[in-house]
């Protein structure tokens, strides 16, 4: 039975046992995410259009973060962006970009096997197009 003012007495059961928070899974997370970022951000996105640029000692860097690429292949192929575009379109081609982009800049990079008649083609028609800025890819020659 039951006695009234009689203390009862608990006994510690877990001796040495402690609670914690397992953290290898937020590790892991944390991991995964350094790797994807670290991966994600080594990109260069050099063009899927494979052209030698000419080399030159001195770069202009772009005012604009805006531009407009085309690219004359060693074929005298037109490309704006990754879209093929043939010479007589050219212009209307231009026009649209220049309708989504206001400020961009045109940026041609041409081949150098390409024919520098096909460049000032395009150049001529970056400026019937109504783009004001311009710029012309090229290569720093390796350093001896």
């Amino acid at each position: 039975m039951y006695r009234q003012g009689a203390a009862m007495k608990f006994k510690k059961t877990n001796k040495g046992a402690t609670s914690s928070i397992n953290i290898t899974p937020l590790v892991d997370v944390v991991f995964i995410l350094l790797i994807f970022f670290a991966v994600s951000t080594t990109f260069f996105y050099a063009g899927a259009i494979k052209v030698e640029l000419p080399k030159a000692a001195t770069t202009m860097e772009n005012q604009s973060n805006e531009m407009v690429r085309v690219v004359v292949t060693k074929d005298n192929m037109l490309y704006i962006g990754d879209t093929q575009v043939k010479e007589a379109d050219l212009e209307s081609a231009l026009k649209n970009a220049r309708d989504t982009a206001q400020n961009a800049s045109l940026v041609i990079e041409a081949d150098t096997n390409s024919l520098h008649g096909i460049v000032v083609r395009v150049i001529d028609a970056g400026k019937l197009a109504g783009f004001e800025k311009f710029a012309i890819a090229t290569e720093e020659p390796v350093k001896k």
